[in-house]
């Protein structure tokens, strides 16, 4: 009997054991899941500020392309001022090559109009300042080809009273040249958008591929949590069978000495 009291005695401390072993092992699952959520929320944090500095800089951008329009077409009202002076001494010129130079006007009106829509865009997508940097320079060359080009335009066209004949033959090559560098300059836009649009999937990839290993941590961490609960159980459950074993032990002793 006395053996059989210290086998229960010890299966007993053992049972309390495994008890503060149980109540350990949950303190530190509810201190992993609590840095793993101050983890989570660090990241949603970066992210909140990364989306505010993009947005500050495209407002910026934005912003400095507006003034840049806003000086190209003051700098053309005042050109086309002085154009028009010079019209008036050159009205016979102008009245034999009106046609020509209105659709020229047309051509380069659309062609502006085209390029502020894709100046547009490329702000909306654009994130990087290098980037941005970039197409301000491209687009102050192409706005000072255009003046030079416009310029020796003007000149050409002075020397029309002297030479019709050479003036036609020079505005036909100024109109191909017009379009020489308008397909130039859509050709770049055209794999400047491509770059972008590369550059956003490969964003938008690194994004999913995040969100995937969170995912998967979630999930792995799940089915650990689920693991330990049932290890929990079982271990509940043993010391249950051994609770009732030793209650068993104790009433076959309490009948032997009451026998």
């Amino acid at each position: 009997a006395e053996e059989r009291a210290l086998t229960a005695e010890e299966l007993y401390q053992e049972g309390q054991k495994m008890l503060e072993r149980l109540a350990q092992m949950r303190k530190e699952d509810r201190m992993a899941w609590e840095q793993k959520q101050e983890g989570q929320r660090q990241i949603h944090a970066e992210i909140k500020h990364f989306n505010m500095e993009s947005q500050r800089l495209q407002d910026e951008q934005r912003e400095r392309e507006r003034q840049e329009e806003k000086r190209a077409l003051e700098q053309q009202r005042q050109k086309a001022e002085r154009e028009a002076a010079w019209e008036a001494e050159q009205q016979q010129i102008r009245l034999e090559k009106e046609k020509e130079l209105a659709r020229l006007r047309t051509m380069q009106e659309k062609a502006q109009d085209w390029k502020a829509e894709q100046d547009a865009l490329r702000a909306k997508r654009n994130q990087e300042a290098a980037d941005r940097e970039w197409r301000r320079r491209e687009l102050e060359k192409a706005r000072k080809k255009i003046e030079t080009e416009q310029q020796l335009k003007r000149d050409r066209l002075e020397q029309v009273a002297q030479k019709e004949q050479y003036l036609a033959m020079q505005v036909e090559q100024d109109r191909q040249e017009f379009h020489r560098v308008l397909r130039a300059y859509q050709e770049q836009l055209e794999r400047d958008r491509l770059q972008e649009e590369k550059r956003e999937l490969q964003k938008r990839t690194h994004a999913e591929e995040l969100r995937k290993q969170i995912r998967e941590m979630e999930e792995q961490r799940q089915q650990e949590r689920a693991a330990f609960i049932e290890e929990g159980r079982q271990l509940q459950k043993e010391i249950r069978e051994r609770n009732q074993l030793l209650a068993q032990l104790g009433q076959l002793k309490l009948q032997e000495f009451r026998s």
